[in-house]
């Protein structure tokens, strides 16, 4: 098996697993202790789409805005998958991990230094525990001081370095 496909089979397992099992931050909701995750927003969906005035009441936006967002989301919960398929093809596996790199650098940015339009979509992936203290697992990396975020976590970071490990894939080539 050649370098480039290992990268992207590599970073394919690691944003995956980032996504649907760890948490990218921690943060306290109306309801108590909230994560942000890729799992999170899954569950969140069918409200999102069925009652999407109770999410324009936190962020003030627009409802076609919150379903763009929502489209967005939902295509960064494939980007493993993407990056998967990417084994057969290097121009895939770079889109893919291209996704990954960019939403786990917004997703840092947004927990560490509270970017205030982000800010109020990152809403969409917060969720209580499925399993409290389980899933997703939460390894704080990292104190922070915004407004909505306690601490950034090693999902965030895991999900970064899939999209590295599968753009440096995707550039090696994944053909042998």
């Amino acid at each position: 098996m050649k370098t480039g496909k290992i990268f992207v089979l590599l970073g394919a397992l690691l944003t995956l697993v980032s996504t649907f099992f760890f948490s990218f931050g921690q943060t306290n909701g109306a309801d108590g202790r909230t994560y942000i995750s890729g799992i999170g927003f899954l569950f969140n969906l069918p409200e999102i789409i069925g009652d999407v005035n109770y999410w324009m009441a936190f962020n003030g936006g627009e409802s076609m805005v919150i379903y763009i967002v929502s489209i967005v989301l939902f295509v960064f919960l494939l980007a493993g998958i993407i990056q998967l398929i990417g084994l057969a093809s290097r121009v895939v596996a770079i889109i893919g991990a291209l996704i990954a790199l960019s939403l786990g650098i917004v997703a840092i940015l947004v927990i560490t230094i509270d970017i205030p339009g982000f800010s109020l979509y990152s809403l969409l992936l917060w969720r209580a525990p499925i399993a409290d203290g389980i899933w997703p697992l939460d390894v704080p990396l990292m104190a922070t001081s915004g407004f909505y975020y306690q601490s950034l976590s090693l999902g965030s970071v895991m999900l970064v370095a899939g999209g590295g490990l599968g753009l440096v894939g995707g550039i090696l080539g994944v053909k042998d």
